[in-house]
């Protein structure tokens, strides 16, 4: 069979990386498997079966995989039948012919097709709860959890455990965890065993404590679970530190594996690594034992799928390999790896040193703890962090073997940054990073750290001067990921590629190198230019001389903050791939010469030093550039001029009365009613609503008054004013939103106030809410679900470069690493202490210079410089926060009751609204 096929004659998956990279020069291989092991080698014989049972699998899968093909094709024949007989009854004049029926969108399709399943469930016999799981993860599959949400609620009652399970289930999709296990808490544990077995685990191990973690290992091992259950459970137990339960769920799994799919067993045995490990090589006497960043990991869905972070580990490698006296070995081909790099580092790039062993390592970057490590291991840690396993395992910190140096190292995910990690990252720095934004978040965070650039623009070490590779003819331009519209505008001759395939999560450390080895060497010989998305196509090319088109999606992304604008030969870039040249060099010069850990980190911190210092020099700068002016007194004339009050005002008590605030425009204006009538009926005492509007008439106002005949109200139009381009402006919600931040200088005369959005009902008493002791902080409100930190990086990924990075970088400054957003949705706002911050003169401005919404503005503003309200005054249906004390319910989120009875509490806004109908008619529309 030839050497690029599978067991079933398919491509195998190093052929497949290959031609997904737009090549395929030669099969990574090895030497052939050793002979069958002798009947009474137990082990062996264990490893061979499922060696046999691996590729059974393989099979199965690309079984499958054809199988599926086949059906689609067989469905748009189908497909095309039909468009033929109508097209032709059209043509003909057939009154008779059905069309389709298009006004059923392809989501309104998922929905049907989704609660079909418990009708379907229950004909089958189905129990009504199995069914009903079963329905909600149909709905969650069609990304619908609103859909699962209501019909969780539909079919169940309240204090019903089968309603705990299924909403604590929509709630893991959303990665609350610990809300989730709230939920799941409540219910029965065999239940949860019998139903939810997954999602019961999961969130109770990202919980952590003692009793969560002690359920979630009685419902992974109570018997009964099919085989396909276990295969899901133990690599979660594992990646969460579980490992002897993980084994023994994993061996079990091994011997049912009959009972798995073929996709099922294939799945599985990717996990052998971890489960079926094979004994690591010894090191040779005397090896400078070194760990190689990889990219395999137990959650498949994360493991690499993009042959550039193979060109990262290459870059390392040819940095190592610079020094003659070198030798390498490893197991599985990583020594002959090292020697074929070493051969080809340019004669210019050659170091001097004695002779050393060095011993290459595997080391999975997400999940070295399951790794086998002999202690001892120096690392350089670089490249994007993390993607976590399972979402409950960062990967940081590394496993206690190994000693890294971090360079060119990325944050991506900044859940990553938890207590232990930071206070990991402080004992081993300072940390070189790829990016300016790392570098800003880690010094908000307390780290010491400095700006390296990409490792990657290193990598020309191991490659000729481009002007002495003979070409290809013609010379063409690789197109690597970029979107259709960017291709197509390339003239030919042109070769139109990608780096990322599923594929490429099969390939091993040295195949995955290999590849990238090959690609860069092609970049050489084929390519005259490139044109690419990709900053490890970008980078790479550069460094080995070719000019690049870098046509990022978006250019304020995190991971380019420093690496933008370079070219061949550029000053900066020659700057940072000296730079990576040198402090690696000295390090490996240390290792190499068996210098002890204490030296090694004394030297680092010492050549580090002078560019932490500018680093921190940089991040405690004052803004860079020119924020835009926003004029107060202007925009409080203009409001001035259409500012209409009504009721009585003149017998306000100012001792006792509570000013309350809301913001709408026309578009809602139906809601304000509502949400005034709820909050007026529950209150305990006097209420003055302020209400800063757009498009509000003068029919409308009268009509509100005479609804609420006996409420002092203000009506503040607020058309004329003018906050420039919002770009994070909300889908659902309007520019309306940000007039409440003039509330400190359109009331002058008030010193507190109470911020109420309109898509709420108020059940508590809004005279408490309002009394709540501020404790010298400028505002109260109710943490939300996003970090503050992942605000700024989504917020600069609307901005051009030099915004996105001032942004950031102001942000980290200011507020330190990190705290959860507030919830705009209600606020108790002190108008005083804002004044005297002058806080819409310099924070206003931030909507038009970087495109901030008014929550964000907020956050920019007050940071955790704010009391937390209790849940209650912010109840979340989006949560199902039916459990919390009567206080405030808001409808956050695209779900809103007056458009879907489906919405988790509509029926409350509904009550509002037909007793205010019952009283004052039918409402404006």
């Amino acid at each position: 069979m030839p050497a690029d096929r599978d067991i079933s004659g398919n491509p195998s998956p190093t052929s497949l990386a290959r031609r997904a990279v737009g090549k395929v020069r030669r099969t990574v291989g090895g030497t052939p498997p050793p002979a069958a092991p002798a009947p009474d080698h137990s082990e062996e014989l264990k490893q061979l079966r499922r060696a046999v049972k691996r590729a059974e699998a393989q099979a199965d899968k690309q079984q499958a995989r054809l199988a599926k093909q086949q059906a689609r094709i067989a469905r748009l024949e189908r497909n095309q039948t039909r468009l033929t007989e109508i097209v032709h009854g059209i043509s003909h004049g057939e009154p008779d012919v059905e069309l389709p029926d298009v006004s059923t969108t392809r989501q309104e399709a998922r929905r049907h097709r989704a609660l079909a399943t418990y009708a379907d469930l229950l004909s089958q016999g189905v129990g009504a709860p199995a069914a009903q799981i079963a329905t909600v993860r149909a709905c969650l599959d069609a990304n619908d959890r609103h859909l699962a949400r209501a019909f969780v609620i539909g079919v169940t009652r309240p204090g019903d455990e089968f309603r705990e399970i299924g909403l604590g289930a929509v709630i893991t999709d959303m990665a609350v965890f610990d809300r989730a296990w709230e939920l799941f808490a409540r219910a029965d544990r065999d239940l949860l065993a019998d139903l939810v077995p997954v999602e019961a685990v999961t969130a109770a191990l990202s919980a952590g404590d003692a009793e969560a973690v002690a359920a979630a290992l009685w419902i992974a091992q109570r018997p009964g679970h099919p085989a396909s259950t276990l295969a899901e459970l133990a690599p979660r137990l594992l990646v969460t530190g579980h490992r002897e339960v993980a084994q023994q769920l994993a061996d079990e799994v091994f011997e049912r594996s009959a009972e798995l799919s073929g996709a099922e067993r294939a799945e599985f045995a990717k996990l052998d690594h971890w489960f079926a490990p094979t004994a690591p090589a010894e090191p040779p006497a005397g090896a400078l034992k070194f760990g190689l960043i990889g990219y395999h990991q137990p959650d498949q869905s994360r493991a690499s799928r993009n042959v550039g972070d193979y060109v990262q580990t290459l870059a390392l490698l040819g940095n190592l390999a610079r020094f003659r006296g070198v030798r390498f070995s490893g197991a599985d081909g990583l020594g002959e790896l090292g020697t074929t790099i070493q051969s080809r580092v340019t004669d210019d790039l050659h170091l001097p040193s004695t002779e050393r062993p060095v011993h290459l390592i595997p080391v999975s970057r997400d999940f070295s703890d399951g790794d086998q490590l002999p202690e001892d291991t120096w690392m350089v840690a670089f490249g994007w962090h993390m993607h976590s396993s399972f979402r409950l395992n960062f990967g940081l910190p590394y496993h206690r073997h190994i000693k890294p140096i971090f360079v060119s190292f990325h944050i991506n995910r900044v859940a990553t940054l938890d207590e232990p990690t930071i206070a990991y990252l402080k004992a081993n720095g300072p940390i070189g990073c790829r990016d300016w934004t790392t570098v800003d978040l880690l010094l908000s965070a307390g780290v010491d750290a400095f700006f390296t650039g990409c490792l990657t623009t290193t990598v020309n070490a191991v490659y000729p001067d481009l002007a002495s590779v003979p070409k290809s003819d013609p010379q063409v331009t690789a197109v690597i990921d970029v979107p259709d519209r960017v291709a197509y505008a390339v003239a030919e001759p042109k070769h139109v590629f990608t780096h990322v395939d599923p594929v490429n999560r099969s390939l091993n450390l040295v195949e995955g190198t290999r590849a990238a080895l090959d690609l860069l060497d092609t970049y050489q010989r084929d390519y005259s230019h490139v044109v690419t998305s990709r900053l490890h196509s970008y980078l790479p090319a550069t460094s080995i001389g070719i000019g690049v088109d870098f046509r990022p999606d978006k250019v304020g992304d995190v991971r380019f903050d420093g690496l933008l604008g370079m070219s061949p030969g550029v000053p900066a870039f020659t700057a940072i791939r000296d730079g990576i040249r040198e402090l690696l060099a000295g390090t490996f010069g240390l290792l190499l010469e068996g210098a002890d850990e204490e030296m090694v980190r004394a030297d680092w911190r010492r050549r580090t030093a002078p560019m932490v210092a500018a680093a921190k020099e940089r991040f405690r700068a004052p803004a860079a550039l020119t924020r835009p002016e926003f004029d107060v007194a202007a925009a409080v004339a203009a409001v001035a001029t259409d500012t209409h009050a009504y009721g009585p005002h003149d017998s306000v008590d100012p001792d006792r009365v509570v000013d309350v605030a809301m913001s709408l425009d026309a578009n809602f204006k139906a809601l304000l009613p509502v949400t005034v009538a709820s909050l007026l009926a529950n209150a305990s005492g006097p209420v003055r609503l302020w209400v800063t509007e757009r498009g509000l008439d003068e029919d409308y106002r009268a009509w509100f008054h005479a609804a609420f005949p006996d409420l002092p109200v203000t009506f503040l139009g607020c058309d004329s004013v003018d906050y420039g381009e919002i770009d994070r402006m909300i889908g659902h919600i309007t520019v309306a939103t940000m007039d409440r931040l003039l509330l400190p200088e359109l009331l002058p005369d008030l010193d507190r106030i109470t911020y109420v959005d309109i898509d709420t009902v108020t059940e508590g008493d809004v005279c408490e809410l309002a009394a709540t002791d501020l404790s010298g902080t400028p505002l109260a409100g109710r943490p939300g679900l996003q970090m503050a930190s992942v605000c700024w990086r989504d917020a600069g990924n609307h901005l051009d470069a030099d915004r996105a990075s001032e942004l950031r970088r102001l942000m980290s400054a200011r507020h330190a690493f990190d705290f959860a957003t507030v919830n705009c949705g209600v606020l108790v706002l002190d108008l005083a202490r804002m004044r005297a911050d002058n806080f819409v003169a310099e924070f206003v401005p931030m909507a038009r210079h970087f495109g901030l919404n008014d929550q964000d503005i907020v956050n920019a503003y007050a940071g955790t410089d704010r009391v937390e309200l209790d849940p209650r005054w912010n109840a979340l249906p989006l949560m199902v926060e039916d459990d919390l004390e009567p206080g405030i319910i808001h409808y956050a989120g695209a779900g809103k009751p007056w458009n879907d009875a489906l919405v988790p509490a509509s029926h409350k806004w509904q009550q509002v609204t037909d007793r205010l109908v019952e009283r004052v008619g039918a409402l404006p529309a």
